[in-house]
């Protein structure tokens, strides 16, 4: 109890306090509020009562039945509704894109769009062209609907997007039509492509239709000798910044404050729809605490770094689990200018800042993202845990190493195991291992069920060492070819390869020792390392207890905020706020693992490495190195991990 009294003394000292009274609400007539919230899964609007509006008038502009609202808030009076009053509205089937807020948002109208109107007669009311419109919101190009807003320049200067009213920039800003070339654009302006690729990292990914990217201007005469040398400096696109800049840094996480301790029975790690790890917490008054470590793991780093020279501001919010208090924060950020946004962590809440991140062109990491798609469209958020695809591609990359033995794919019957094997087995025949006469490995595949147990003797091998690469997340089924499999290994050798969720399994360790378990998870925690060690020492020294709940993807919630404060707090202070390009070339003391972000075709970064665990027949547990998670097998680190080493070469 002291120390969940701990993790909330914490939380009201260092979290800012969003006032659910600040936002900004519609004056009558009923107009249909942006804010949004999320309750048990469904999606309702936050309208706020003015003056003379009914539930009848409500329930019309909001398309929905008087019952409907009456449901949705059982604890108010709906019928005589006071003013100032906030109620819950179910959202319709048609969800409306909340509004975005660009840096200067002073400078704009805000226009809500009205039923019928076109961007044509909106740009006739304020008096602006309508490429006007689009240049300030580029997505509109895609049609706009009701209740969306649009961000309209107030200052007659503003209006004028030509490239001519940019000359004192140093890039002329382009909008790609269809049919455009990187190579059409640079002879168009007299560059190489390669000086438009250097001013836009994105395009080595593509060209997109509608993007806008910058074109560096070429020198003017006379100029040209100076504009040279300076390009010189400039063409190393990872360059440190001034050592006096102050950064500021927002951290969004779930702390749940003001939330009572009740019980919540849910598993400790869960699988997603998607086939993604899903952390969840046993208590829901006490689920916060895993972000206080979180937090107070992240202060470690901080302290260690603000002594190594970096200036930061830190802004600390608590997002809970409300969409609606997620968009008030984004709004305040909005006028703190963050360079870099940690978190939050629910899938809702990350697409939501991370359309902020791509306005403001920063990067945003969500501690416990799981779902790639979030990544693969937008280019500003960094995805921390490897997908379950990169865990086929590591398993087939570890295997190609081998020179003898008979490799035996094992299947799960759920979908997620059956797809996972299917790109294991792809990945792994596009590059068949071979032994020492060149000959490819024996490989075949079976399904985990009770025919493949009653017929494993036929299967075996004595003569030859047994590879069994198991996909499945199932415990029981799991634990059924365990305990099969220790009848036989006195005459069958075994060595077996499985899943991260593994670590978090009630099997006996002895067995997993006894066939020479070799796992492969996101992250490991190794309490005889000696860097851990010392991070116990300084935790116990700063708050009083040694944090050692270690979950099943082998992280511990306050290591893993250390890890991500000390790698990206780091990254800010060599190479400024873009710091991904530059991101290889860091050198930090990871405690859990060492990051390999690689870039999505169309979106942002995702992590792809993966540590190899080996439960050895001495009964000691080692952290044999690093594999990558790539398709191909770019790079395998066998060596013993060493979290202070340089990374590997590519």
């Amino acid at each position: 109890m002291k120390k969940f009294i701990r993790y909330i003394v914490i939380a009201q000292i260092f979290l800012h306090v969003i006032n659910p009274g600040s936002a900004q609400f519609q004056p009558a007539p009923v107009v249909r509020s942006q804010e949004k919230t999320i309750v048990n899964g469904k999606i309702y609007f936050i309208h706020t009562v003015q003056k003379g509006q009914t539930l009848y008038s409500i329930s019309k502009a909001y398309e929905v039945t008087q019952e409907e609202i009456k449901s949705a808030n059982p604890q108010v009076d709906v019928v005589n509704l006071v003013e100032g009053l906030a109620i819950r509205i179910p959202a319709s089937t048609v969800t409306k894109e909340a509004a975005i807020y660009p840096r200067n948002k002073e400078d704009f109208y805000e226009h809500s769009v009205k039923r019928k109107e076109t961007v044509y007669s909106i740009a006739r009311k304020y008096d602006v062209n309508s490429d006007v419109i689009y240049y300030y919101n580029p997505w509109a190009k895609d049609g706009i609907k009701q209740d969306q807003t649009l961000w309209i320049p107030k200052k007659e200067e503003m209006h004028d997007i030509s490239v001519e009213a940019r000359k004192d920039d140093a890039y002329y800003y382009y909008t790609v039509k269809p049919k455009d070339t990187l190579y059409s654009i640079a002879k168009t302006y007299g560059v190489s492509v390669a000086d438009i690729i250097n001013a836009n990292p994105e395009l080595r990914n593509g060209l997109r239709t509608d993007q806008t990217i910058l074109i560096p201007k070429l020198p003017l005469p006379g100029e040209e000798e100076v504009q040279t040398a300076e390009n010189q400096v400039n063409s190393v696109p990872c360059v440190t910044p001034d050592p006096s800049h102050i950064f500021n840094v927002a951290l969004m996480l779930p702390f749940f404050a003001s939330y009572s301790s009740e019980e919540l029975n849910v598993p400790t790690d869960t699988l997603s729809e998607e086939g993604t790890y899903v952390p969840q917490l046993r208590e829901r008054g006490l689920r916060g605490k895993n972000f206080a470590e979180f937090y107070e793991g992240f202060l470690l780093a901080v302290d260690s770094l603000k002594k190594a020279g970096l200036s930061v501001n830190l802004h600390v919010f608590d997002t809970e689990r409300d969409t609606s208090k997620t968009k008030r924060i984004l709004r305040e950020l909005g006028q703190i200018q963050p360079d870099m946004v940690i978190g939050p962590v629910y899938a809702e809440d990350v697409n939501i800042a991370g359309r902020f991140a791509r306005f403001q062109n920063i990067h945003l990491l969500s501690p416990l993202s799981t779902r790639q798609s979030l990544v693969n469209n937008n280019s500003n958020i960094i995805q921390l845990f490897p997908s379950r695809q990169a865990e086929s591609y590591a398993m087939a990359n570890y295997l190609r190493q081998f020179k003898k033995g008979r490799i035996i794919l094992i299947s799960g019957t759920d979908q997620v195991s059956a797809e996972n094997s299917r790109k294991f087995r792809e990945s792994l025949m596009a590059n068949m291992p071979v032994n020492e006469n060149s000959e490819p490995l024996f490989f075949k595949d079976f399904r985990l069920n009770d025919s493949l147990l009653s017929k494993l003797g036929t299967i075996l091998s004595k003569e030859e060492e047994n590879l069994l690469v198991v996909f499945s997340d199932s415990e029981p089924d799991v634990n059924s070819l365990v305990s099969r499999l220790i009848q036989r290994v006195s005459l069958y050798p075994v060595v077996l390869f499985g899943m991260p969720s593994w670590q978090g399994f009630s099997t006996d360790l002895n067995f997993f020792h006894t066939l020479k378990l070799h796992l492969i998870t996101p992250f490991y925690t190794d309490f005889s390392n000696q860097q851990v060690r010392k991070y116990l020492k300084k935790s116990r020294n700063h708050y009083g207890y040694e944090p050692y709940e270690v979950y099943s993807l082998g992280y511990n919630f306050s290591m893993l905020g250390y890890d991500i404060g000390l790698y990206f707090l780091t990254a800010l202070k060599q190479y400024g706020r873009n710091f991904m390009p530059c991101n290889e070339q860091l050198i930090t003391e990871q405690l859990l693992t060492r990051y390999h972000f690689t870039k999505t075709p169309n979106g942002g970064y995702v992590n792809n490495n993966f540590n190899l665990i080996y439960y050895s027949p001495d009964y000691t547990i080692e952290r044999k190195g690093i594999i990558s998670g790539e398709p191909a097998p770019t790079f395998t680190i066998t060596a013993p991990f060493d979290p202070s080493s340089p990374p590997p070469s590519f």
